[in-house]
This record gives structure tokens, C-alpha cells and sequence, in this order.
């Protein structure tokens, strides 16, 4: 008899990573391909298509596949569409119908998400908020991300747009964000945002750091959480000012949905205490009384590698 499985797709503007993945979590086999290799979204589709055949083939003798799912950034949810996506290989103004084309190719139910969604439904799936109904995950990459489970269901609101955390306002008539608009909290909290800071320090204190060795672009959220483990006065500073204004609007969650947990995932969770600890603090300070101490800000248990693959499985596991 073979066994049940799901393949679990990210799709990214750089890369498209696809994975096999059983009912346990377990990673059965995986693949990738150059996202932007197939230009239009007549080849865009294509593409998806046939690496999910030729990875289904892989399993067929061992593993039934009962359904595809998919996490993606600018989709709307209700419609399973991807529409406005600036870094895919198609037009931003083109609306591409991907659950629809991919269900009808490949003869799977699928079913297509926001990523920072489904790597919220994996962490309630595969991860640290395994049993709980209530619970956020925020994602700290190239920008800011965010899932909300309220009583077990993801919120995805009217248009299917909901939990635009990232795109919150942090501080009025602040940093210009990608999205037009400024002070957004992604412009401060983001591995983007961190590296913003670190700049903005250097021209602040005249401590010297290896930091200042590096140019914008070259320097990484990994070079800053390197530095500030090694003691670095203006890294752990940035560290410390990112997790203050990320408890800050952790507060704002708080007493709009209640949540157990959030969970932090992407690049600058690997800082791990460094972001952990200010954000703790931050929370308590800025929560209402009834509130304290009762959320708790934990990393996501699915790692950075992982995590969008098994959020992407799970879509089909919890439908």
C-alpha cells in the first residue's frame, strides 16, 4: 500500500523550491529551478508543471500524491490567483490564475496561499504551535511577513489580503518603504531594515566596528548578527533598537487578536537572543495590563530552509 504524501511548493522571485512531504513533516524528496527562467506566464505555468511531474515520477512506485500546495508571495488567496507580483517573470500588471491552471495540468486539488501564511499554518502543522488555536508567525527576510491563526483558521480578511503586517506604520513620515508608503515597520525590523539601522548608528557614535569595513550592499543581516555576537557596540545596538520596535507592534497584535505565541522565522530570527530578548522587553512594556504576560515570543521551530515547503504542504493536510 503506499503511502499518503503532498507536494509542497515556494515559490520565489529568485528560486522555485518544490518538496514531497509525508503526514509526519517528513521531507521525502525535493527539487528547484531558476524562477525567472521561464519568461511569461504561459511558460511560468509550464515550468511549475513539470517540476511537479518529474518529482511525482520520483515517488510513484512508494507514494500516492493526494494533493499540491503552494505558498507565494502577492497572491489573493479567495481566487488563487497571483496578481501585482513586481519580481516574478511575467508582468506585474498581468493576473495569473495558478491554482486553477495547475489543478487542471496536473490533476491534483491545489491550493495557493500568501507564504507568510502558510508558514504560519506550518508552524501550527509541523511546529512549535502544534494544539494551539490561536497564534501569529512573522517572518524577518528581505521584508516583513506575517500569519495570524484565529481559532484555528487563518486570517485572510475580505479581499484575502489580511495580515499585511510588514506594511503597518511604525513611525509617522518615517523610512520610504518598497510599497510607497513610509515608516512601515518592514523599513525597520527586515534584515534590510537592521542594515538601515547600522548605517544611521555609524553616523550617530564614533565606536570603531568591523561593520564599517563593509559597504550597503555588501553588508548582510548575518554580518550584523556576527558582529553583535563577537560584542560589537553598533550591531548589538542595532539589534536592540529592531527588537524594541518589534515588541512594540507585537503589542498592537496582542490586543487586537490575543494570540498564545508569535513566532519569529526568516534570516534575522537565526540572531536568536539578540532579537529574542529586546522584543520580550518591548512587548511588556507597551502591553496593556490585562495583556502581560500572556504571549509569549518564541522562534518558529520549522528553521528558514524548511519552513515555507512544509506551510506549503500543510494547505493540503488541513483542507
Amino acid at each position: 500500500m503506499k503511502n499518503k504524501a503532498v507536494i509542497g511548493i515556494d515559490i520565489g522571485g529568485t528560486g522555485t523550491k518544490l518538496a514531497i512531504v509525508d503526514v509526519n513533516g517528513q521531507i521525502l524528496e525535493r527539487s528547484s529551478y531558476d524562477t525567472q527562467s521561464r519568461k511569461g506566464s504561459e511558460a511560468f505555468i509550464e515550468g511549475l508543471t513539470e517540476a511537479v511531474t518529474e518529482l511525482r515520477d520520483r515517488v510513484a512506485a512508494s507514494s500516492e500524491i493526494i494533493g499540491i500546495g503552494i505558498g507565494t508571495p502577492a497572491c489573493n488567496e479567495m481566487e488563487g490567483t497571483i496578481t501585482g507580483a513586481a519580481n516574478m517573470p511575467f508582468p506585474d500588471t498581468e493576473t495569473v490564475p495558478v491554482r486553477q491552471l495547475v489543478e487542471e495540468r496536473c490533476g491534483l486539488p491545489t491550493r495557493l496561499a500568501n507564504d507568510a501564511n502558510v508558514a504560519a499554518l506550518g508552524e501550527g502543522q509541523f511546529g512549535g504551535a502544534r494544539g494551539m488555536k490561536n497564534y501569529a508567525l512573522i517572518t524577518l527576510g528581505t521584508g516583513v511577513g506575517s500569519g495570524v491563526i484565529v481559532d484555528g483558521k487563518i486570517v485572510i480578511g475580505h479581499h484575502g489580503l489580511a495580515s499585511e503586517f510588514g506594511h503597518t506604520f511604525v513611525v509617522r513620515d518615517g523610512r520610504s518603504c518598497g510599497c510607497g508608503q513610509k515608516g512601515c515597520i518592514e523599513t525597520y525590523a527586515s534584515a534590510t531594515g537592521i542594515k538601515r539601522t547600522v548605517f544611521e548608528l555609524m553616523s550617530i557614535y564614533t565606536q570603531d566596528s568591523p561593520l564599517r569595513n563593509f559597504s550597503y550592499h555588501q553588508l548582510s543581516a548575518r554580518d550584523i548578527t556576527q558582529a553583535a555576537q563577537r560584542g560589537d557596540f553598533l550591531a548589538q545596538e542595532a539589534f536592540r533598537l529592531t527588537g524594541e520596535i518589534l515588541g512594540y507592534k507585537i503589542a498592537d497584535l496582542m490586543v487586537l487578536f490575543d494570540p498564545k505565541a508569535v513566532f519569529l522565522a526568516g534570516g534575522l530570527a537565526l540572531a536568536g537572543s539578540l532579537i529574542l530578548d529586546p522584543a520580550r522587553e518591548s512587548l511588556e512594556k507597551h502591553t496593556m495590563p490585562m495583556f502581560k504576560g500572556k504571549c509569549e515570543i518564541r522562534l518558529s521551530e520549522l528553521g528558514s530552509e524548511d519552513a515555507a515547503l512544509l506551510g506549503a504542504a500543510s494547505l493540503i493536510y488541513k483542507s
